[in-house]
């Protein structure tokens, strides 16, 4: 068991512990669906604070080899589903968070190889057995271990993007479109990976990023599909817990009630929504997790004319930002 491979269920086993936590494990049941099919590989982008990482951290549990994760799951919704036992702890899983480790190596030319090295490193300590050379790549680990074993592999990417978004990542750009590359378009790969599973905030729009993964499916905050439900706390949901938390749920819907998906209806921001209910009152809550500066670079982007949807509200943010938006 390591860090970036065959990860512990100790994160899941935190969100488990959580005052607020909201049961989302029938996104595995849709996930099985897209195992080991040629629509194996699914990229997730939504806003910050929208459980991406609590996701990953649930799909790493449950695939996860080396984890005994069944008394977790079995609280859980995904425990009665007809698809739980096929591939509960059944894959070798290699997960990372490409924005904190970004965080640690920022001016690092040398970052994509460092990331690589790390993850290689945890193979020779869990498979001593078999042969992984100075200068081994990822795929060179992956595809030793399942000519050797059989075993094939889940890949969770949290927060694939942070290298396209953030302007000190340009000098290693380069090298992780590489590394995608050799991740997702290579065919003698392919049958040694079940699934891949990327989170980020922006839809894969950049041509370069496009052309690195024009084979995976994308969800995205205005194309949920369906996997909707399981992002964000649906109108359901939310009663539940003003009800549990003695909150007007019609005050709640003023406050946190920002989004409509296709099939679901109405979606509340859930990072809002549980301190809401923990502190006993509306505010804004989501605001205090990021600067509303943060956000300029992807409005700049102007994806699906957001730009121009977006100025009409400037009027309630704060001057600072209402200046660079006007100004540009």
């Amino acid at each position: 068991m390591g860090i970036y491979l065959n990860p512990s269920s100790a994160n899941l086993q935190k969100d488990l512990n959580s005052q607020i936590y909201i049961d989302k494990s029938m996104l595995i049941s849709e996930l099985n669906k897209l195992v080991n099919t040629n629509r194996q590989y699914v990229c997730v982008s939504r806003a910050r604070r929208f459980g991406k990482s609590m996701a990953g951290n649930m799909i790493a549990a449950y695939y996860c080899k080396d984890c005994d994760s069944r008394q977790l799951f079995a609280q859980l919704r995904i425990s009665q589903d007809a698809s739980y036992e096929r591939f509960l702890n059944k894959f070798n899983v290699i997960k990372f968070d490409l924005n904190g480790l970004f965080d640690d190596y920022p001016n690092d030319k040398r970052f994509v190889n460092k990331v690589v090295c790390k993850i290689v490193s945890e193979f020779r300590k869990q498979y001593p057995n078999l042969t992984f050379p100075s200068g081994c790549t990822l795929v060179d680990a992956i595809l030793e271990v399942y000519t050797a074993t059989m075993e094939q592999f889940v890949i969770i990417i949290d927060e694939y993007d942070v290298l396209v978004r953030d302007p000190r990542a340009a000098n290693v750009l380069p090298d992780y479109l590489r590394l995608l590359s050799s991740l997702f378009k290579n065919a003698d790969l392919s049958p040694a990976i079940a699934l891949a599973y990327l989170t980020g905030i922006l839809p894969i729009v950049r041509d370069k990023v496009q052309s690195k993964l024009n084979m995976f499916e994308e969800y995205t905050m205005l194309d949920s599909g369906r996997l909707a439900p399981y992002f964000g706390f649906t109108a359901d949901e939310a009663r539940q817990l003003c009800e549990e938390y003695d909150m007007d749920y019609e005050e709640c819907c003023r406050w946190y009630d920002g989004y409509d998906f296709l099939h679901v209806g109405e979606v509340f921001n859930p990072k809002s929504l549980a301190q809401a209910m923990e502190r006993g009152a509306c505010g804004n809550y989501w605001a205090r997790s990021g600067s509303y500066e943060s956000i300029l670079p992807y409005i700049m982007m102007d994806f699906d004319g957001v730009r121009e949807s977006v100025i009409p509200w400037i009027r309630f943010a704060p001057r600072t930002m209402c200046l660079h938006i006007c100004c540009i």
